[in-house]
């Protein structure tokens, strides 16, 4: 599931998971950002979720926070200044949008070999979920990960540190976090707590880099993306388990021009189009033939009515 964020919309959506309900005013969301609000509201990153019937009242020049009420005489939300004058408030101004945890994580891990409920599971409620097990390079076994939010705050830290404690794992386990890196305590080599925002693919991706994520959790040990990779020549393809050879620089280049496409999620290119710029010319018209005597790339690379794309 691709989910298009960019940098800035990617910040608020973090500042948001931090907020104690995980919410905020839609007024509030567009002061700090309009266009990352509408962003994360058309991505559906952002729902409704109610209201937060506080406004700040402009009264006798003083600008303080008062709660907001329905009125049936009026027929409206609004507040009573210190004069007892009735004063109406839009809806809009105290409507809510909260963060979709299940749309969010879900995009977060699409570069994963992921198992488990596609709804992540409350652990302690409202703050730390179970989203199941994923499939990272250096583990003997699928790796379980938590997501927790709120964890610069001592009081979370100690139910969600407890509870680690309580259900110890066997090799490791990933505590995913909207905590920014720089606030995260110390934990214990088994439970490797990672901010989101430093494992990223990309600075304004929602998606995380396994190969990043696999770096911080098993330092030192070389790195795969999952199910798919490739060396930095494109001489050696990894799907899955399987190690695939290419020589030739015209074939290396034809799987570069393939590759690029697919990490920027525009995978489908006109196959003569890459033959052409990977340097294939007279009879070497079709992909056949430019991987003559093999057929094992049939295995990631896809073809349909002249169009060609990595499917693995």
């Amino acid at each position: 599931m691709s989910v298009a964020v960019d940098s800035r919309a990617l910040d608020l959506l973090l500042r948001v998971m931090e907020t104690p309900a995980a919410k905020a005013q839609a007024s509030a969301l567009r002061l700090v950002g309009s266009r990352a609000t509408d962003t994360l509201l058309s991505s559906r990153l952002l729902i409704g979720k109610g209201d937060i019937p506080v406004v700040a009242a402009m009264d006798a020049y003083e600008d303080e926070p008062v709660g907001v009420e329905w009125c049936p005489e009026h027929q409206c939300h609004g507040y009573r200044d210190s004069t007892g004058r009735w004063i109406r408030v839009n809806p809009e101004e105290i409507a809510a949008f909260g963060v979709d945890f299940q749309k969010a994580i879900a995009g977060m891990l699409m570069q994963f070999d992921r198992a488990g409920s596609s709804q992540p599971r409350a652990l302690i409620e409202g703050l730390l979920l179970d989203v199941g097990v994923i499939r990272l390079t250096g583990a003997s076994a699928p790796v379980p990960v938590w997501f927790a939010r709120r964890l610069s705050d001592p009081l979370v830290w100690q139910k969600v540190s407890d509870l680690m404690r309580r259900r110890p794992v066997d090799e490791v386990r990933v505590i995913l976090t909207s905590t920014p890196g720089d606030l995260l305590p110390e934990t214990g080599r088994r439970d490797v707590v990672v901010s989101i925002s430093d494992v990223l693919t990309t600075p304004g991706s929602l998606a995380i880099s396994p190969r990043i994520l696999g770096a911080r959790v098993f330092p030192g040990q070389a790195q795969r993306r999952y199910p798919i990779d490739h060396s930095e020549n494109y001489g050696v393809v990894w799907l899955r388990d399987d190690k695939m050879e290419f020589g030739g620089d015209k074939q290396r280049a034809f799987l570069e021009i393939l590759f690029d496409a697919y990490w920027s999620r525009k995978p489908v290119l006109r196959s003569a189009d890459v033959l052409a710029e990977a340097g294939f010319k007279g009879g070497t018209n079709s992909v056949s033939k430019a991987f003559s005597g093999r057929d094992d790339y049939k295995q990631f690379i896809r073809q349909s009515e002249g169009n060609i794309w990595i499917e693995p």
